[in-house]
Parts: C-alpha cells; structure tokens; sequence
C-alpha cells in the first residue's frame, strides 16, 4: 500500500468514527509531506477521542513512510489546501442524508463505502 491509499482508507475510518469532520487532502512533492486539513475546528481542537486518533495515525504513518511526513492542519493554520486531490467533506454528506434518496441511491452510498449488504424489499398493499 502506498502513502496515499493509506491515508485515503484512515480518513474514511476517520469519517465514519466522527461524522462531523470534513477531510481534504494534498501531497506537497517539495517537502514530501501529506497535508490533511480537518474541520471545524472546534472539533480538531477540543475532541480528545479524535486527538487520540489523530496522534495514533501519525505516528503510524511516519513510522510506516518515513521519510514522507503527515501534517494535520486546520482553518487557522498557516497551511492551507488548495486543490485537493480527495474530500471527505461532512456536511455535503449530512446534508444529504437529510434529503429523500431512492434505494438505488442508498445501494450507491453502502457500495461506495464497501459495506456489504442484501437488498430486501417488502411490498405493502
């Protein structure tokens, strides 16, 4: 597995452990590191379960990578993401949970996140 599958399949760990954070993702080639910007904020900061993840992840990685580095950022740091290779974005997916979906859509969204499932359907009269 390569640096980025590797981060790829952490942030959609991240993202079904905490909902409520977005993920985007840069690899800057100068420096050799993964940027991973995380949001809100508030989150990043103050969840003490995420800042266990997070410390676990990195350590992991630059144990794994080393000498590519990983570097978690948010909107008030000084690195920002522009142009990121992948999103994990939270609030689009919330705001789509809360919208009717049809099945096929539903079946979509479990196939994408590799959950393995039957369809089963009750036809009422």
């Amino acid at each position: 597995m390569n640096p980025k599958e590797f981060i790829k399949n952490r942030l959609n760990e991240l993202r079904n452990i905490f909902p409520e954070l977005s993920f985007k993702y840069k690899y800057n080639p100068n420096t050799s590191t993964h940027i991973v910007d995380v949001r809100p904020l508030d989150c990043y900061q103050k969840n003490q379960d995420y800042i266990k993840y997070e410390a676990e992840f990195g350590f992991e990685f630059d144990n794994i990578f080393y000498p590519e580095t990983i570097l978690f950022v948010s909107e008030d740091s000084l690195t920002q993401i522009s142009n990121p290779e992948f999103v994990f974005n939270a609030s689009q997916f919330s705001e789509d949970l809360q919208k009717p979906m049809p099945i096929a859509r539903i079946c979509n969204i479990l196939e994408d996140n590799h959950f393995e499932f039957e369809q089963l359907f009750a036809l009422a009269a």
